[in-house]
């Protein structure tokens, strides 16, 4: 299986081409500790799996469509994460890391989330309001997370999309400041909609306007 990171694209980059997710209709809180498939596993995996040329689409690499959950479900074994290949290969070594090298691999802490999901059922959970929408809205504790699961993808590295990075708070703040992150997000002003698999939760957006009225603390 071949994975490569993709996600947020600003307009005047080449974006990442996803799949747009269908919209749960009714989406409900969940428990606490659930896993939120909707706003966290599937924006994770399309951010460092589906994109053009990899698992996505009718042509999607080797077969494997990890766009949508129905295709990631082909890989997961619900509640058993070491017989899940989606997880397994998180741990490989050399060529048969993924995401390959020299893409950045998953932190610890998305790996132990994907981990938890698969088993925890592995199901196709949105839970609304899960969004923490007042605590401290801070570069470290909120923004980075959100660029993590969202939009690294397709900017770390050498290969960045445009050759614009979002690895840190000083590429953050100057792509609201100079490439309308903000705009692009929200898909106005010109600026195509991004990440390209559909606008982030009303909730992260919200976080992401605010942190830059409060003047992008760190």
């Amino acid at each position: 299986m071949k994975y490569v990171f993709a996600a947020l694209s600003l307009g005047l980059l080449a974006s990442c081409t996803h799949i747009p997710p269908v919209p749960d209709p009714d989406p409900q809180p969940c428990d606490p500790g659930i896993v939120d498939f909707t706003n966290e596993i599937l924006p994770m995996i399309q951010s460092n799996c589906a994109m053009s040329g990899c698992h996505v689409g009718p042509n999607a690499a080797d077969g494997i469509n990890l766009s949508t959950y129905a295709g990631i479900m082909e890989e997961v074994k619900p509640g058993n994460p070491g017989g899940s290949e989606l997880y397994e290969v998180l741990f490989e070594t050399g060529d048969d890391l993924m995401p390959p090298p020299p893409m950045a691999a998953l932190n610890a802490t998305q790996k132990e989330r994907i981990r938890l999901w698969i088993q925890q059922g592995a199901n196709e959970t949105n839970c609304a309001g899960a969004c923490d929408s007042t605590s401290a809205t801070t570069y470290a504790a909120v923004i980075a997370p959100m660029i993590q699961t969202n939009c690294i993808g397709c900017h770390q590295g050498a290969g960045a999309s445009g050759g614009v990075q979002l690895t840190n708070y000083s590429e953050v703040s100057g792509a609201v400041n100079y490439l309308g992150l903000v705009d692009a997000v929200n898909g106005v002003n010109g600026r195509s909609q991004m990440p390209p698999s559909g606008r982030m939760s009303d909730c992260n957006v919200a976080l992401l306007e605010r942190w830059v009225r409060d003047g992008m603390p760190q």
